[in-house]
Protein backbone atom coordinates (compact mmCIF):
# COMPACT_ATOMS: atom_id res chain seq x y z
CA UNK A 1 0.00 0.00 0.00
CA UNK A 2 1.11 3.53 -0.76
CA UNK A 3 -0.02 6.90 0.52
CA UNK A 4 -2.73 8.56 -1.55
CA UNK A 5 -3.28 12.34 -1.56
CA UNK A 6 -1.13 13.07 1.49
CA UNK A 7 1.74 15.03 -0.06
CA UNK A 8 1.13 18.15 2.02
CA UNK A 9 0.84 16.28 5.31
CA UNK A 10 3.84 14.10 4.52
CA UNK A 11 5.91 17.17 3.68
CA UNK A 12 5.04 18.70 7.05
CA UNK A 13 6.01 15.55 8.93
CA UNK A 14 9.25 15.29 6.95
CA UNK A 15 10.03 18.90 7.85
CA UNK A 16 9.25 18.14 11.50
CA UNK A 17 11.76 15.29 11.43
CA UNK A 18 14.38 17.60 9.98
CA UNK A 19 13.86 20.33 12.61
CA UNK A 20 13.71 18.59 15.96
CA UNK A 21 12.62 19.26 18.63
CA UNK A 22 9.21 19.20 16.98
CA UNK A 23 5.76 18.89 18.52
CA UNK A 24 3.12 17.62 16.09
CA UNK A 25 -0.60 17.60 16.84
CA UNK A 26 -2.53 15.54 14.28
CA UNK A 27 -6.26 14.94 14.20
CA UNK A 28 -8.78 13.37 11.86
CA UNK A 29 -11.85 11.17 11.79
CA UNK A 30 -11.55 7.46 12.41
CA UNK A 31 -10.53 5.39 9.37
CA UNK A 32 -9.13 8.44 7.56
CA UNK A 33 -5.57 7.11 7.54
CA UNK A 34 -3.74 9.02 10.28
CA UNK A 35 -1.84 6.04 11.65
CA UNK A 36 -0.84 4.87 8.17
CA UNK A 37 0.39 8.36 7.32
CA UNK A 38 2.52 8.46 10.48
CA UNK A 39 3.87 4.95 9.96
CA UNK A 40 4.69 5.67 6.30
CA UNK A 41 6.52 8.92 7.03
CA UNK A 42 8.10 8.61 10.46
CA UNK A 43 10.33 5.61 9.85
CA UNK A 44 13.67 4.22 10.99
CA UNK A 45 15.17 2.44 13.97
CA UNK A 46 14.70 5.33 16.38
CA UNK A 47 10.90 5.45 16.35
CA UNK A 48 8.60 4.49 19.21
CA UNK A 49 4.95 4.36 18.20
CA UNK A 50 2.30 3.64 20.80
CA UNK A 51 -1.47 3.56 20.40
CA UNK A 52 -3.66 4.27 23.40
CA UNK A 53 -6.83 2.39 24.19
CA UNK A 54 -9.46 2.33 26.91
CA UNK A 55 -7.19 0.79 29.54
CA UNK A 56 -5.89 2.64 32.58
CA UNK A 57 -2.68 4.61 33.00
CA UNK A 58 -0.79 1.71 34.55
CA UNK A 59 -1.50 -0.56 31.57
CA UNK A 60 -0.59 2.21 29.13
CA UNK A 61 2.78 2.75 30.78
CA UNK A 62 3.54 -0.97 30.88
CA UNK A 63 2.79 -1.38 27.18
CA UNK A 64 4.68 1.80 26.26
CA UNK A 65 7.70 0.56 28.23
CA UNK A 66 7.63 -2.75 26.36
CA UNK A 67 7.42 -1.00 22.99
CA UNK A 68 10.21 1.43 23.90
CA UNK A 69 12.41 -1.39 25.10
CA UNK A 70 11.97 -3.35 21.89
CA UNK A 71 12.48 -0.33 19.63
CA UNK A 72 15.42 1.32 21.39
CA UNK A 73 17.11 -1.34 23.54
CA UNK A 74 16.37 -4.53 21.64
CA UNK A 75 14.43 -6.12 24.48
CA UNK A 76 11.22 -5.25 26.41
CA UNK A 77 12.97 -4.83 29.76
CA UNK A 78 11.88 -1.32 30.70
CA UNK A 79 9.50 -0.14 33.40
CA UNK A 80 7.88 3.29 33.63
CA UNK A 81 6.40 4.18 37.00
CA UNK A 82 4.76 7.32 35.67
CA UNK A 83 4.73 9.63 32.65
CA UNK A 84 7.54 11.77 34.07
CA UNK A 85 9.77 8.70 34.12
CA UNK A 86 8.75 7.76 30.58
CA UNK A 87 9.33 11.20 29.08
CA UNK A 88 12.65 11.58 30.88
CA UNK A 89 13.75 8.25 29.40
CA UNK A 90 12.90 9.39 25.87
CA UNK A 91 14.78 12.66 26.37
CA UNK A 92 17.86 10.75 27.53
CA UNK A 93 17.62 8.46 24.51
CA UNK A 94 17.24 11.42 22.15
CA UNK A 95 20.38 12.96 23.62
CA UNK A 96 22.27 9.91 22.33
CA UNK A 97 20.65 9.96 18.87
CA UNK A 98 17.58 11.67 17.41
CA UNK A 99 14.31 9.81 17.90
CA UNK A 100 10.58 10.13 17.32
CA UNK A 101 7.81 9.32 19.78
CA UNK A 102 4.28 8.86 18.39
CA UNK A 103 1.38 8.74 20.85
CA UNK A 104 -1.63 7.65 18.78
CA UNK A 105 -5.26 7.79 19.93
CA UNK A 106 -4.06 10.35 22.43
CA UNK A 107 -7.57 10.93 23.77
CA UNK A 108 -7.42 7.56 25.56
CA UNK A 109 -4.08 8.38 27.17
CA UNK A 110 -5.43 11.73 28.36
CA UNK A 111 -8.60 10.12 29.72
CA UNK A 112 -6.50 7.74 31.80
CA UNK A 113 -4.21 10.55 33.02
CA UNK A 114 -6.01 13.93 32.81
CA UNK A 115 -2.80 15.80 33.66
CA UNK A 116 -0.85 14.30 30.76
CA UNK A 117 -0.95 17.45 28.64
CA UNK A 118 0.49 19.43 31.57
CA UNK A 119 3.18 16.80 32.11
CA UNK A 120 4.11 16.91 28.42
CA UNK A 121 4.20 20.71 28.51
CA UNK A 122 6.70 20.70 31.37
CA UNK A 123 9.03 18.28 29.57
CA UNK A 124 8.53 19.90 26.18
CA UNK A 125 9.60 23.31 27.44
CA UNK A 126 12.82 21.76 28.69
CA UNK A 127 13.40 19.84 25.46
CA UNK A 128 12.89 22.96 23.39
CA UNK A 129 15.16 25.05 25.59
CA UNK A 130 17.92 22.43 25.48
CA UNK A 131 17.47 21.57 21.80
CA UNK A 132 16.72 17.88 22.44
CA UNK A 133 16.47 16.22 18.99
CA UNK A 134 13.09 14.57 19.52
CA UNK A 135 9.88 14.60 17.54
CA UNK A 136 6.75 14.13 19.63
CA UNK A 137 3.54 13.45 17.68
CA UNK A 138 0.17 13.50 19.46
CA UNK A 139 -2.50 12.00 17.23
CA UNK A 140 -6.19 11.39 17.85
CA UNK A 141 -9.63 10.91 16.36
CA UNK A 142 -11.48 12.82 19.09
CA UNK A 143 -11.59 16.00 17.05
CA UNK A 144 -12.85 18.47 19.63
CA UNK A 145 -10.42 17.17 22.25
CA UNK A 146 -7.46 17.33 19.87
CA UNK A 147 -8.43 20.84 18.81
CA UNK A 148 -8.65 21.84 22.47
CA UNK A 149 -4.96 20.98 22.85
CA UNK A 150 -4.28 24.03 20.68
CA UNK A 151 -6.60 26.39 22.58
CA UNK A 152 -5.24 29.29 24.60
CA UNK A 153 -6.47 27.59 27.79
CA UNK A 154 -4.49 24.40 27.10
CA UNK A 155 -1.08 23.75 28.70
CA UNK A 156 0.23 23.02 25.19
CA UNK A 157 -1.05 26.29 23.73
CA UNK A 158 1.47 27.82 21.33
CA UNK A 159 3.86 24.90 21.58
CA UNK A 160 2.80 22.70 18.66
CA UNK A 161 4.85 23.84 15.69
CA UNK A 162 3.10 21.41 13.31
CA UNK A 163 -0.69 21.11 13.25
CA UNK A 164 -2.27 18.66 10.85
CA UNK A 165 -5.92 17.88 10.24
CA UNK A 166 -6.24 14.82 8.02
CA UNK A 167 -9.38 14.93 5.87
CA UNK A 168 -11.02 12.32 3.62
CA UNK A 169 -9.57 12.17 0.12
CA UNK A 170 -11.43 13.60 -2.87
CA UNK A 171 -13.10 11.71 -5.71
CA UNK A 172 -10.01 11.64 -7.96
CA UNK A 173 -7.76 10.10 -5.35
CA UNK A 174 -10.52 7.71 -4.26
CA UNK A 175 -10.49 6.47 -7.86
CA UNK A 176 -6.96 5.14 -7.33
CA UNK A 177 -8.43 2.35 -5.19
CA UNK A 178 -10.61 1.05 -8.04
CA UNK A 179 -9.71 -1.25 -10.92
CA UNK A 180 -11.82 0.60 -13.50
CA UNK A 181 -11.11 3.89 -15.25
CA UNK A 182 -14.71 4.43 -16.35
CA UNK A 183 -15.65 7.87 -14.97
CA UNK A 184 -19.32 7.06 -14.37
CA UNK A 185 -18.45 3.93 -12.42
CA UNK A 186 -15.81 5.82 -10.44
CA UNK A 187 -18.32 8.46 -9.38
CA UNK A 188 -20.85 5.76 -8.45
CA UNK A 189 -18.18 4.09 -6.34
CA UNK A 190 -17.39 7.42 -4.67
CA UNK A 191 -21.10 7.94 -3.97
CA UNK A 192 -21.20 4.59 -2.21
CA UNK A 193 -17.86 4.58 -0.37
CA UNK A 194 -16.80 8.23 -0.15
CA UNK A 195 -13.27 9.41 0.51
CA UNK A 196 -12.40 7.51 3.68
CA UNK A 197 -9.25 5.57 2.72
CA UNK A 198 -9.91 2.61 5.02
CA UNK A 199 -13.34 2.10 3.46
CA UNK A 200 -11.77 2.09 0.01
CA UNK A 201 -9.20 -0.48 1.15
CA UNK A 202 -11.81 -2.71 2.79
CA UNK A 203 -13.98 -2.51 -0.32
CA UNK A 204 -11.28 -3.91 -2.59
CA UNK A 205 -10.78 -3.29 -6.29
CA UNK A 206 -13.72 -5.23 -7.70
CA UNK A 207 -16.59 -3.74 -9.69
CA UNK A 208 -19.25 -1.87 -7.76
CA UNK A 209 -21.73 -4.75 -7.65
CA UNK A 210 -19.10 -7.07 -6.20
CA UNK A 211 -17.91 -4.45 -3.71
CA UNK A 212 -21.40 -3.79 -2.42
CA UNK A 213 -22.25 -7.48 -2.16
CA UNK A 214 -19.05 -8.67 -0.52
CA UNK A 215 -17.88 -5.70 1.57
CA UNK A 216 -21.02 -3.74 2.45
CA UNK A 217 -24.25 -5.77 2.34
CA UNK A 218 -23.07 -9.15 3.64
CA UNK A 219 -23.33 -9.67 7.38
CA UNK A 220 -19.86 -9.83 8.93
CA UNK A 221 -18.22 -7.98 6.03
CA UNK A 222 -15.89 -5.07 6.86
CA UNK A 223 -18.36 -2.26 6.17
CA UNK A 224 -21.61 -3.91 7.21
CA UNK A 225 -21.73 -2.37 10.69
CA UNK A 226 -18.93 0.18 10.74
CA UNK A 227 -21.16 3.26 11.18
CA UNK A 228 -22.55 1.58 14.30
CA UNK A 229 -19.05 0.97 15.63
CA UNK A 230 -18.02 4.55 14.84
CA UNK A 231 -20.98 5.98 16.74
CA UNK A 232 -20.54 3.69 19.73
CA UNK A 233 -16.91 4.71 20.01
CA UNK A 234 -17.44 8.37 19.15
CA UNK A 235 -16.23 11.11 21.44
CA UNK A 236 -18.98 12.27 23.78
CA UNK A 237 -21.60 9.77 22.56
CA UNK A 238 -23.44 8.13 25.42
CA UNK A 239 -26.60 6.94 23.66
CA UNK A 240 -25.73 5.75 20.15
CA UNK A 241 -29.30 4.70 19.45
CA UNK A 242 -30.42 8.33 19.60
CA UNK A 243 -27.69 9.39 17.20
CA UNK A 244 -28.67 6.61 14.83
CA UNK A 245 -32.24 7.90 14.85
CA UNK A 246 -31.03 11.42 14.07
CA UNK A 247 -28.84 10.25 11.19
CA UNK A 248 -31.66 8.09 9.85
CA UNK A 249 -33.96 11.13 9.86
CA UNK A 250 -31.42 13.28 8.00
CA UNK A 251 -30.75 10.50 5.51
CA UNK A 252 -34.50 10.31 4.95
CA UNK A 253 -34.65 13.94 3.88
CA UNK A 254 -35.08 15.93 7.09
CA UNK A 255 -32.82 18.99 6.94
CA UNK A 256 -34.23 21.47 9.46
CA UNK A 257 -34.07 21.22 13.25
CA UNK A 258 -37.82 20.75 13.71
CA UNK A 259 -38.05 18.19 10.91
CA UNK A 260 -35.21 16.15 12.38
CA UNK A 261 -36.75 16.28 15.85
CA UNK A 262 -40.10 15.09 14.53
CA UNK A 263 -38.77 12.26 12.38
CA UNK A 264 -36.16 11.04 14.87
CA UNK A 265 -38.38 11.24 17.95
CA UNK A 266 -35.68 13.21 19.78
CA UNK A 267 -36.93 16.07 21.90
CA UNK A 268 -36.18 19.42 20.30
CA UNK A 269 -34.55 20.68 23.50
CA UNK A 270 -32.01 17.82 23.40
CA UNK A 271 -31.43 17.78 19.65
CA UNK A 272 -29.15 20.83 19.28
CA UNK A 273 -26.27 19.38 21.32
CA UNK A 274 -26.50 16.03 19.57
CA UNK A 275 -26.45 17.66 16.13
CA UNK A 276 -23.49 19.74 17.23
CA UNK A 277 -21.68 16.56 18.28
CA UNK A 278 -22.33 14.91 14.90
CA UNK A 279 -20.98 18.03 13.18
CA UNK A 280 -17.85 17.95 15.39
CA UNK A 281 -17.33 14.27 14.54
CA UNK A 282 -17.45 15.15 10.84
CA UNK A 283 -20.44 13.01 9.82
CA UNK A 284 -23.01 15.80 9.55
CA UNK A 285 -22.46 19.24 8.04
CA UNK A 286 -24.46 22.37 8.82
CA UNK A 287 -24.53 23.90 5.36
CA UNK A 288 -25.56 27.42 4.52
CA UNK A 289 -26.02 29.06 1.11
CA UNK A 290 -22.91 30.82 -0.14
CA UNK A 291 -23.59 34.49 -0.74
CA UNK A 292 -21.60 37.39 -2.16
CA UNK A 293 -22.54 39.51 0.84
CA UNK A 294 -22.39 37.08 3.71
CA UNK A 295 -23.29 33.43 4.13
CA UNK A 296 -26.90 33.19 5.26
CA UNK A 297 -26.84 31.10 8.45
CA UNK A 298 -30.59 31.56 8.86
CA UNK A 299 -31.13 29.26 5.86
CA UNK A 300 -28.65 26.62 7.01
CA UNK A 301 -29.61 22.98 6.68
CA UNK A 302 -28.24 19.72 8.05
CA UNK A 303 -26.90 17.07 5.66
CA UNK A 304 -24.96 13.86 6.15
CA UNK A 305 -21.52 14.86 4.88
CA UNK A 306 -19.92 11.45 4.47
CA UNK A 307 -21.03 9.65 1.26
CA UNK A 308 -20.70 6.20 2.82
CA UNK A 309 -22.86 7.20 5.78
CA UNK A 310 -25.48 8.49 3.34
CA UNK A 311 -25.34 5.19 1.45
CA UNK A 312 -25.38 3.07 4.60
CA UNK A 313 -28.40 4.74 6.15
CA UNK A 314 -30.36 4.59 2.91
CA UNK A 315 -29.59 1.02 1.90
CA UNK A 316 -28.13 -0.93 4.82
CA UNK A 317 -29.81 0.43 7.95
CA UNK A 318 -33.33 0.08 6.56
CA UNK A 319 -32.66 -3.44 5.23
CA UNK A 320 -30.83 -4.96 8.20
CA UNK A 321 -33.56 -7.55 8.85
CA UNK A 322 -33.38 -8.94 5.32
CA UNK A 323 -29.60 -8.74 5.16
CA UNK A 324 -29.22 -10.53 8.49
CA UNK A 325 -31.25 -13.38 6.99
CA UNK A 326 -28.88 -13.60 4.04
CA UNK A 327 -31.13 -12.01 1.39
CA UNK A 328 -28.19 -10.07 0.03
CA UNK A 329 -28.81 -10.50 -3.69
CA UNK A 330 -32.39 -9.30 -3.28
CA UNK A 331 -31.28 -6.08 -1.57
CA UNK A 332 -28.36 -5.65 -3.97
CA UNK A 333 -30.69 -5.74 -6.96
CA UNK A 334 -32.80 -2.98 -5.39
CA UNK A 335 -29.71 -0.89 -4.64
CA UNK A 336 -28.34 -1.12 -8.16
CA UNK A 337 -31.75 -0.22 -9.60
CA UNK A 338 -32.14 2.82 -7.32
CA UNK A 339 -28.57 4.11 -7.15
CA UNK A 340 -28.77 6.57 -10.05
CA UNK A 341 -31.77 8.20 -8.35
CA UNK A 342 -29.60 9.29 -5.42
CA UNK A 343 -26.41 10.20 -7.27
CA UNK A 344 -27.16 13.93 -7.23
CA UNK A 345 -25.44 14.96 -3.96
CA UNK A 346 -22.30 12.93 -4.69
CA UNK A 347 -22.05 14.24 -8.25
CA UNK A 348 -22.48 17.82 -7.04
CA UNK A 349 -19.74 17.24 -4.48
CA UNK A 350 -17.40 15.95 -7.19
CA UNK A 351 -18.18 18.99 -9.35
CA UNK A 352 -17.40 21.37 -6.48
CA UNK A 353 -14.14 19.53 -5.79
CA UNK A 354 -13.24 19.80 -9.48
CA UNK A 355 -14.00 23.52 -9.57
CA UNK A 356 -12.04 24.17 -6.40
CA UNK A 357 -8.99 22.01 -7.05
CA UNK A 358 -8.61 20.87 -10.65
CA UNK A 359 -10.35 23.19 -13.11
CA UNK A 360 -7.87 26.02 -13.10
CA UNK A 361 -8.35 29.76 -12.97
CA UNK A 362 -8.81 30.16 -16.72
CA UNK A 363 -11.95 27.99 -16.62
CA UNK A 364 -13.67 28.86 -13.34
CA UNK A 365 -11.75 31.78 -11.88
CA UNK A 366 -10.16 31.75 -8.44
CA UNK A 367 -13.02 31.74 -5.95
CA UNK A 368 -12.27 32.52 -2.33
CA UNK A 369 -15.34 30.57 -1.21
CA UNK A 370 -17.01 27.66 -2.94
CA UNK A 371 -20.30 25.97 -2.12
CA UNK A 372 -23.92 26.07 -3.23
CA UNK A 373 -26.86 28.45 -2.96
CA UNK A 374 -30.60 28.04 -2.45
CA UNK A 375 -33.47 30.48 -2.13
CA UNK A 376 -35.31 31.26 1.08
CA UNK A 377 -38.33 29.21 -0.02
CA UNK A 378 -36.14 26.41 -1.31
CA UNK A 379 -37.63 26.62 -4.81
CA UNK A 380 -34.36 27.62 -6.49
CA UNK A 381 -30.90 26.10 -6.05
CA UNK A 382 -27.52 26.54 -7.72
CA UNK A 383 -25.29 23.51 -7.15
CA UNK A 384 -21.85 25.12 -7.54
CA UNK A 385 -21.26 28.71 -6.47
CA UNK A 386 -17.91 30.47 -6.34
CA UNK A 387 -17.50 33.89 -4.69
CA UNK A 388 -14.53 36.24 -4.88
CA UNK A 389 -14.29 39.76 -3.47
CA UNK A 390 -18.01 39.99 -2.75
CA UNK A 391 -19.00 39.04 -6.28
CA UNK A 392 -20.23 35.78 -7.77
CA UNK A 393 -17.49 34.44 -10.01
CA UNK A 394 -18.72 30.98 -10.99
CA UNK A 395 -22.17 29.32 -11.12
CA UNK A 396 -22.81 25.71 -12.10
CA UNK A 397 -25.77 23.38 -12.45
CA UNK A 398 -25.16 19.63 -12.01
CA UNK A 399 -27.43 16.95 -13.48
CA UNK A 400 -26.72 13.23 -13.19
CA UNK A 401 -28.37 12.55 -16.54
CA UNK A 402 -26.99 11.07 -19.74
CA UNK A 403 -27.98 13.96 -22.00
CA UNK A 404 -28.68 17.56 -20.97
CA UNK A 405 -30.77 19.97 -23.04
CA UNK A 406 -30.66 23.76 -23.02
CA UNK A 407 -33.66 24.12 -20.67
CA UNK A 408 -31.18 23.49 -17.85
CA UNK A 409 -29.21 26.52 -19.01
CA UNK A 410 -32.36 28.67 -19.10
CA UNK A 411 -33.17 27.66 -15.53
CA UNK A 412 -29.65 28.48 -14.39
CA UNK A 413 -29.94 31.94 -15.98
CA UNK A 414 -33.21 32.46 -14.07
CA UNK A 415 -31.55 31.53 -10.81
CA UNK A 416 -28.57 33.74 -11.57
CA UNK A 417 -30.94 36.67 -11.97
CA UNK A 418 -32.21 36.05 -8.43
CA UNK A 419 -28.71 36.78 -7.17
CA UNK A 420 -28.77 40.29 -8.60
CA UNK A 421 -26.16 42.42 -10.27
CA UNK A 422 -23.23 40.83 -8.43
CA UNK A 423 -23.82 37.64 -10.42
CA UNK A 424 -24.25 39.26 -13.83
CA UNK A 425 -20.68 38.55 -14.95
CA UNK A 426 -20.30 35.13 -13.32
CA UNK A 427 -19.02 32.30 -15.54
CA UNK A 428 -21.77 29.73 -16.05
CA UNK A 429 -21.28 25.96 -16.31
CA UNK A 430 -23.45 22.90 -16.90
CA UNK A 431 -22.26 19.55 -15.52
CA UNK A 432 -23.67 16.35 -17.03
CA UNK A 433 -23.15 12.67 -16.53
CA UNK A 434 -22.44 11.98 -20.20
CA UNK A 435 -23.25 14.53 -22.93
CA UNK A 436 -25.27 17.52 -24.17
CA UNK A 437 -27.71 18.11 -27.01
CA UNK A 438 -26.47 19.87 -30.13
CA UNK A 439 -28.66 22.84 -29.28
CA UNK A 440 -27.05 23.27 -25.87
CA UNK A 441 -23.57 22.82 -27.31
CA UNK A 442 -24.21 25.56 -29.86
CA UNK A 443 -25.61 27.92 -27.24
CA UNK A 444 -22.68 27.18 -24.95
CA UNK A 445 -20.29 28.14 -27.74
CA UNK A 446 -22.19 31.35 -28.48
CA UNK A 447 -22.75 32.36 -24.86
CA UNK A 448 -19.40 31.28 -23.37
CA UNK A 449 -20.95 28.58 -21.20
CA UNK A 450 -18.68 25.86 -19.84
CA UNK A 451 -19.90 22.28 -20.45
CA UNK A 452 -18.40 19.56 -18.26
CA UNK A 453 -19.04 15.80 -18.29
CA UNK A 454 -18.16 13.11 -15.77
CA UNK A 455 -15.21 12.20 -18.00
CA UNK A 456 -13.99 15.81 -17.88
CA UNK A 457 -13.87 15.64 -14.08
CA UNK A 458 -11.04 13.10 -14.43
CA UNK A 459 -9.28 14.70 -17.41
Amino acid sequence: MTLVDRDTEQAQLTDALAHRPSLVVMMGRRRVGKSFLLASTITGDRVVSFQGDEQGERQHLELLAEEAGRALLGAPTLRFDDWDTALSFFAAQAAQAPLALVLDEFQHLLAAQPALDSIIQRHWDRWQRDGVPILLALCGSALSLMESLLDHSSPLYGRANYRLRVEPIDYRFAAEFASTDDPEQLIRRYAALGGTPQYQVWAGRGDLRQVLRDAVLTKGSPLYEDPLHILREGEGIRDPGTYLAILRAIAGGATQHNEIAQQSGVASSNLAKKLERLVELGYVVHRHPVSAERDDSARAIYRIDDPFFRFWFRYVARNRSRLDRGRVNEVLAEVMKDLDNVMGPAFEECCRQWAGRYAGETLVGSSERLGSWWSRKGDAEIDVVGVRRHRYEFLGSCKWAKVIDDDVLDTLYEYRALLGGKAARARVAIFARESFTEKLEQRAKDENVLLVTAADLFA
